[in-house]
C-alpha cells in the first residue's frame, strides 16, 4: 500500500475514532488537488477556493459513505467534480445573463456600430467555452497538472505535493497534457494540429 493511500485509511480510522486533527491532515493532504480540479478557465480564485471548502464540508458530512479507506482519494475528488460542476453550472446562468445585458447595452448606446465588438466578444467567449470543454475532457492527472502550470505561483513544488511527481515527471505529463490539447481543439474547430 502506497504511503498516500496508508495515511488516508490511518487518518480515517483515527477519525473514526474520535481524533478531530485527523480530518485536517485529510485536509492538508489533499486540499491542492482539489484546489486544482476547481480551478477553471475565468475563474477567481475566491471561486475556487469556496469550491474546494464546499467539498471538504460535504465530506465530512458523508465520511460514513467511505467504504473502503483505499478508494478516499478518488471518493473525495469525485465530490470536488460534482461540486465544480455545479458551481460551473451557475457561473454559466449568470455570465449568459451579463452577456445578453452586455449585448443589449452595447446594441442600445451604439447603434452605428457594425456589431465587430459584440462579435469579438462572442467569438471570445466561444474559444473559452471549447478550452474549458478540452480541459475537462483530460484525465484527472493531466488537468490538474495543467492547471497548476498555468494556476499556481510555483507550480513544480505545488506538482510535487499534489501528483507526487519530480520536476522532470511533471513537465512530461504537462507536455502530455498540452499535446491533447492541441489535438481536441484541432479536433473542435476542425483545423490541423
Amino acid at each position: 500500500m502506497s504511503d498516500l493511500l496508508h495515511d488516508d485509511c490511518a487518518d480515517l480510522a483515527n477519525l473514526a475514532s474520535g481524533d478531530a486533527s485527523a480530518f485536517a491532515r485529510l485536509y492538508d493532504r489533499h486540499s491542492p488537488v482539489v484546489l486544482a480540479l476547481c480551478r477553471r478557465e475565468g475563474s477567481s480564485v475566491a471561486d475556487a477556493e469556496d469550491a474546494c471548502q464546499e467539498t471538504f464540508i460535504r465530506a465530512n458530512a458523508r465520511l460514513g459513505d467511505v467504504t473502503d479507506c483505499r478508494g478516499f482519494r478518488s471518493w473525495l475528488y469525485a465530490i470536488a467534480r460534482l461540486v465544480c460542476k455545479e458551481h460551473r453550472r451557475t457561473a454559466g446562468r449568470r455570465s449568459r445573463h451579463e452577456e445578453q445585458a452586455m449585448i443589449q447595452v452595447a446594441q442600445h448606446h451604439d447603434r452605428t456600430d457594425s456589431g465587430t465588438a459584440v462579435v469579438a466578444r462572442l467569438e471570445h467567449a466561444e474559444a473559452s467555452a471549447a478550452l474549458t470543454a478540452a480541459i475537462d475532457s483530460l484525465p484527472d492527472e493531466e488537468r490538474v497538472a495543467i492547471h497548476i502550470y498555468y494556476l499556481e505561483h510555483d507550480p513544480v513544488t505545488a506538482a510535487a505535493s499534489a501528483l507526487r511527481l519530480s520536476r522532470s515527471g511533471f513537465y512530461k505529463l504537462v507536455n502530455r497534457a498540452r499535446a491533447h490539447l492541441r489535438a481536441q481543439l484541432a479536433q473542435s474547430t476542425g483545423v490541423a494540429s
